[in-house]
């Protein structure tokens, strides 16, 4: 008995945290990388890559390493997870190496996002086994449960980009993930704005999934107020993280948080690379 005791009270000092089935951790890469970490389960999501296009934050060196290599806190990861391809998001190389290095570790992503590697990666196609492709038609979604996990993929329009009058964002997919981790509901939007999200809403009436915390792009909340109180209507998140901030818009966003917490109080972002808050749900969804 006293064996066991001073083993779970090694496994506490190790991690430096208590868990309780109701506190989901979180970690800030970069951009909408993020690794999240709850009692039983760890999840990556959109944390290899080191290009933002000169806009946007790089996770540093030192962290991908870590990630690579699998040293605290990135050990024990159940699945990794990608929403598109673009550099801000996925390096194909990195991809390769991680779960090539890494067999036991399956990849949640559409399609176009192992075509592309594959075209990068001559020969990635032979990791086939660890792919667990996830390709909802827009404004569809498919679920699958992956190592415990039940995974909802939504297939949201990808934000435009419009030049010449052209969407050079027209053939871009985007997947947007609801995904439980003990019993905790995490919705991780990907690149959207808020007509991907109307349209998908449109289609099916209204939103029916339960969401414990909701980490959105940022200008989905663009319009401030406005923005806020459709996604409380439409999603009711418990939570809201806005991820993908570009640094030279952080202390403007700071400032337009602080005045939509005046509304809802459970928002905030992250601007610091590995910076990690505990998120406590004490009414867990799955109740």
């Amino acid at each position: 008995m006293r064996s066991c005791f001073v083993s779970f009270l090694f496994l506490i000092l190790s991690s430096g945290t208590i868990f309780s089935q109701k506190d989901l951790q979180v970690t800030y890469l970069a951009n909408e990388g993020f690794l999240l970490r709850t009692s039983s389960h760890k999840v990556l999501i959109d944390a290899l890559f080191n290009d933002g296009y000169g806009v946007f934050a790089v996770p540093p060196k030192e962290t991908l390493q870590q990630i690579m290599e699998m040293k605290a806190p990135f050990d024990s990861i159940d699945i990794y997870m990608l929403t598109h391809y673009h550099k801000d998001h996925c390096d194909a190389e990195m991809v390769q190496t991680y779960i090539k290095k890494h067999p036991e570790i399956p990849l949640v992503t559409n399609k176009p996002s192992l075509v592309f590697i594959d075209g990068v990666c001559f020969g990635f196609v032979q990791l086939t086994k660890q792919f667990r492709e996830m390709t909802p038609a827009i404004n569809e979604s498919v679920s699958e449960t992956i190592k415990g996990i039940s995974v909802k993929a939504f297939g949201l329009k990808h934000l435009s980009f419009i030049k010449n009058e052209i969407d050079l964002e027209e053939y871009m997919m985007n997947t947007a993930y609801l995904f439980e981790m003990d019993g905790i509901k995490i919705f991780h939007s990907g690149d959207i704005k808020l007509n991907a999200l109307q349209d998908y809403i449109a289609k099916h009436k209204k939103w029916t999934d339960k969401i414990d915390i909701a980490f959105l792009y940022y200008e989905l909340l663009y319009q401030g107020d406005a923005d806020l109180e459709l996604i409380l209507k439409t999603l009711h998140p418990k939570q809201i993280v806005l991820m993908h901030i570009p640094p030279k818009k952080i202390e403007l966003w700071k400032a337009n948080i602080e005045k939509m917490k005046v509304k809802f109080p459970d928002i905030r972002f992250f601007a610091v690379p590995m910076e990690t808050q505990t998120f406590h749900f004490e009414n867990n969804s799955n109740q």
